[in-house]
């Protein structure tokens, strides 16, 4: 479906950092990031917007949309720790019992090694898109697609990867917009996940 007309597609500023937290938490319900808390989230996302390639999709003022895409994952989360370390503080003070954050925060950090290809290449990789569902089915995804390729394009990049659970509906979302099936992981003990790839065709912008 042709998106609306009215939706503006720009670049994140960190005035969106924190509708794009809360969309996050409402579209991405599992997983360890959307546990912690919507300051977390908003840090994060600011941190990305500063640093990697975030996109918004809005209608007038409301963030309706959002993809980000980290030109390189490698110690992105130990590099976004680092540059908050108040947070960092907070963050494992509120944590510091649970067995589980400890081991969930482990395996998030270890992603990037888990999920490497091509004797441990990193390229860049999406991390999250999300669609307000009120916004559904409207092309918009898409769209956010197209934003994030061309810029990864301007950059010299002619692929990236997503990490996508292997029960989720997403998989039909990336399956249909370009994305072939590379390989399965186990992330998560117990979790199967699996990793597409999306090569990029060159343009002349």
């Amino acid at each position: 479906m042709k998106p609306k007309d009215n939706i503006l597609y720009l670049k994140a500023t960190i005035l969106d950092a924190k509708d794009i937290a809360q969309l996050h938490k409402k579209g991405i319900p599992t997983g360890f990031l959307s546990k912690q808390s919507i300051s977390f989230l908003e840090a994060l996302y600011a941190y990305l917007i500063k640093n990697e390639i975030v996109y918004v999709a809005k209608d007038k003022d409301k963030v309706v949309g959002f993809i980000a895409v980290s030109k390189n994952t490698s110690g992105l989360y130990k590099r976004f720790l680092k540059s908050n370390i108040l947070l960092l503080v907070k963050f494992t003070m509120q944590n510091i019992f649970s067995i589980e954050f400890i081991k969930k925060s482990f395996e998030t950090l270890l992603a990037p090694k888990k999920t490497a290809i091509e004797d441990n290449e990193n390229i860049p990789e999406l991390l999250s898109i999300v669609v307000d569902n009120m916004y559904a089915k409207q092309g918009i995804g898409k769209k956010l697609l197209e934003c994030a390729g061309k810029e990864l394009t301007k950059l010299h990049q002619d692929r990236y990867k997503v990490l996508v659970g292997a029960d989720l509906e997403a998989n039909k979302f990336y399956e249909k917009n370009g994305f072939s099936l590379l390989n399965e992981v186990e992330l998560h003990k117990g979790v199967k996940s699996y990793i597409y790839i999306k090569t990029l065709k060159e343009t002349n912008e």
